[in-house]
């Protein structure tokens, strides 16, 4: 054992080792900022730094919990721009993301931490349509609204996706971005057949089933580590011609067994794989001491035929629970827009302060695991630091007829897919609680399922462990991915606190 004299001048070296590792990072960083700039300056792209009168309002993220300075922030127009700006980032060993819409929960499309280069695709918005063929080009810049409607006006044409129109196509075909047509169509990432990416060394490579297949793979739910996808084509669908939007909601007053029996009716309806043409989705939440729960959806045919296919779940029900059903029959236009309001994307989007788990379940829970979970909402979750809510996703449907290892998209076996969401006072709009809230949606997440197996990437948790992130939001396919991270980015220029880490 060292004499205490020894240990202390021993610590006291250790700290002089730490302290100068740091200031050689700092110094380090700075200088990989200063070449990093230094060569984007020569390109003709245009730029923003922290010297930048809009820097400020351009590195905002959208999840205002989170505040990162980007070493500089550039707008290419084109592949070949992308491809110059991330040469000039490899050479100075600085992090390099791409942001499409912005909306990385972790405020990763800023870089998830200091000093990254983001490449914003903002102004990459071109979008094509063969009618013939009914295949999509569109560039990365292009959020949900402007595909949407863009197919719509050209053929009558539908994807799925999601329901918030300024979600940019990037993250969502990346991740596996889910929506109402997606037990009927799959995820977006399924209608993928090419994406054109710019790739670590600058090039730019069509990744497709026919060329770079393992990267055609492994873009299908990772793209971010391995590039920028600069455009995705998609193989469309004709646009349902008749479906039916539906709203089930219940008494304001719920015991909660009432509210544990709709629930649980609802997972088991999930459970019991109903037609790919019906999708669910409960919300959960807490007013006044009570749980209230609402289920809505789209049904894609006639009204008779969703009478008949949403008659096992309406049956199962409690008979007290003060049930109310209402129905809409629209075109596939006038029914996406009746859950998203216009496509517009072109006024300012909005924000949040907030913090969000995820679960997927391919069984339904036990009434015992819903008891305590709706116990836990009406105790703890009626005085909670932040407001907060749930929304169960039906899922499987098409999205399950694909192989699980077909993409680098892992829960395919999945029936139920929890989003668990806190947020600030004011609309979210006022400033996060701080670690309390943090706390309070973990609990929420822990009293229904305390060892959750799987996880949804584009709800992205950055508290998680590299052992836990890797497992939930990948699982078998981790050492796949990490294999091709060494074939496609080997200097790990593609890099965040999520990205896919190369093989050690």
């Amino acid at each position: 054992m060292f004499p205490k004299w020894m240990a202390a001048v021993t610590n006291g070296a250790l700290l002089c080792i730490v302290f100068a590792c740091l200031a050689l990072a700092q110094t380090c960083e700075v200088g990989s900022t200063r070449i990093l700039n230094s060569c984007l300056a020569n390109l003709g792209v245009q730029r923003m730094t922290a010297a930048s009168s809009g820097y400020g309002d351009a590195s905002l993220a959208f999840n205002r919990r989170f505040s990162y300075k980007p070493a500089a922030i550039v707008y290419p127009k084109t592949k070949d721009e992308v491809s110059l700006v991330v040469k000039c980032a490899a050479a100075a060993k600085a992090p390099v993301v791409a942001r499409s819409g912005g909306h990385s929960y972790a405020a990763y499309g800023l870089g998830g931490q200091d000093g990254a280069l983001v490449v914003d695709l903002s102004s990459m918005k071109s979008i094509s349509v063969d009618q013939s063929s009914g295949l999509a080009v569109s560039q990365t810049g292009n959020r949900l609204g402007d595909l949407a409607q863009y197919i719509w006006d050209n053929g009558r044409r539908a994807l799925p996706h999601g329901t918030c129109p300024y979600v940019g196509t990037g993250g969502h075909a990346s991740y596996g971005g889910f929506g109402l047509y997606g037990r009927t169509a799959g995820l977006l990432l399924d209608r993928v057949v090419s994406a054109e990416v710019v790739i670590a060394n600058g090039s730019v490579v069509t990744a497709s089933a026919q060329s770079n297949s393992d990267l055609f793979w492994a873009v299908r739910g990772a793209a971010p580590s391995y590039g920028i996808v600069t455009a995705w084509t998609f193989n469309t669908l004709p646009a349902p011609a008749n479906l039916v939007n539906y709203w089930y909601t219940f008494s304001s007053s719920l015991s909660n067994s009432q509210a544990v029996g709709i629930i649980q009716a609802f997972m088991n309806f999930a459970a019991s794989k109903p037609t790919k043409q019906l999708q669910s989705v409960a919300n959960i939440g807490v007013s006044n001491g009570r749980v209230y729960v609402s289920i809505m959806g789209t049904f894609y045919g006639s009204q008779a035929d969703f009478n008949t296919a949403i008659g096992p779940l309406q049956s199962s029900f409690p008979g007290d629970a003060g049930m109310s059903l209402r129905t809409t029959n629209r075109d596939w236009y006038g029914g996406l827009t009746e859950f998203t309001g216009s496509l517009n994307t072109g006024g300012p989007d909005d924000y949040d302060n907030f913090f969000a788990k995820s679960l997927f379940s391919s069984t339904a829970y036990s009434q015992a695991a819903i008891t305590n979970w709706v116990n836990y909402m009406t105790q703890q979750g009626n005085s909670a630091p932040v407001l907060w809510w749930v929304l169960i996703d039906m899922y499987g449907g098409s999205v399950s007829d694909v192989a699980e290892d077909a993409t680098a998209y892992a829960h395919r076996s999945a029936v139920l897919n929890f989003q668990i969401y806190g947020y600030s006072s004011n609309d979210g709009h006022n400033a996060w609680v701080g670690q309390s809230g943090i706390d309070f949606i973990n609990g929420l997440t822990s009293s229904l399922d305390p060892n959750p197996s799987a996880a949804y990437p584009n709800y992205i948790d950055p508290t998680l462990t590299a052992a836990q992130w890797q497992s939930l939001y990948f699982g078998g396919h981790m050492d796949r991915l990490k294999q091709l991270k060494a074939t496609w980015d080997p200097n790990n220029v593609f890099r965040f606190p999520q990205s896919i880490p190369l093989p050690s």
